[in-house]
């Protein structure tokens, strides 16, 4: 599993500054237009490693890594535990990256206040909401992992592909039918209530990442079963 680990990490490093450039570019780009400092976390947060998390499984299939690999002392069950726990790691660094470009950003701002476009996000910002959306991105692309990655590891990147919107859409559809028939707007009236304040923000983050973890973890035991039946 540390190898699956290191071996991903030499492939992300030299993709790493490209992403970080190009997301940060994102991020200020729709902050500026938005006027709100919050969209550069979950911009920079969700494409650094969402983009590495795709370099890495196309390079997979392109130079044939994953035949060599099972001829090192590794089983199915560790390279995709493996896998998931590069993933985990690159979807945090994706994370400190978008906070520090948002601490960049807001520092610019307060250092030239005269540009309107950067004063513009100064108004009503906290450091509370920025944390909270740190949180989302985190959310988000552990989300999109934990749905992208069984249908990859049964599949391949390449076959993988084809199947993809089609799950995105059933996704999205479930998840419309679960959040709008199924969520009493008491419990969503509460959970604002508790963003209001610093102690509640955390509490509704740490909740949300418990059960996000959750939903990880059996993504990638589905994707060990799915990878034990995959023809290499």
């Amino acid at each position: 599993m540390k190898a699956m680990v290191v071996s991903d990490f030499m492939i992300a490093k030299k993709y790493l500054i490209q992403q970080l450039i190009t997301a940060s570019i994102v991020g200020v780009f729709i902050a500026i237009m938005l006027e709100t400092p919050y969209v550069v976390a979950p911009a920079v947060g969700v494409m650094i490693p969402f983009s590495l998390s795709i370099v890495i499984l196309s390079l997979d299939e392109r130079a044939d890594w994953q035949q060599f690999r099972l001829a090192l002392p590794l089983t199915r069950a560790d390279i995709i535990r493996g896998r998931y726990a590069s993933l985990a790691l690159i979807s945090l660094a994706g994370v400190v990256g978008g906070l520090l470009v948002t601490f960049l950003l807001v520092a610019l701002a307060h250092a030239v206040p005269s540009v309107p476009q950067l004063a513009s996000l100064l108004v009503d910002y906290s450091w509370q909401a920025i944390a909270f959306a740190c949180v989302a991105s985190l959310v988000i692309i552990l989300l999109m992992l934990s749905l992208i990655m069984p249908l990859f590891s049964r599949f391949g990147m390449t076959k993988g592909v084809r199947y993809l919107p089609l799950v995105v859409v059933f996704a999205v559809v479930i998840g419309f039918q679960v959040g709008g028939n199924s969520v009493p707007a008491e419990l969503l009236s509460n959970v604002g209530n508790l963003l209001e304040t610093p102690a509640g923000t955390a509490a509704v983050a740490a909740g949300t990442l418990a059960v996000v973890a959750a939903l990880y973890a059996a993504s990638a035991a589905l994707s060990v079963k799915l990878y034990a039946k995959r023809e290499l």
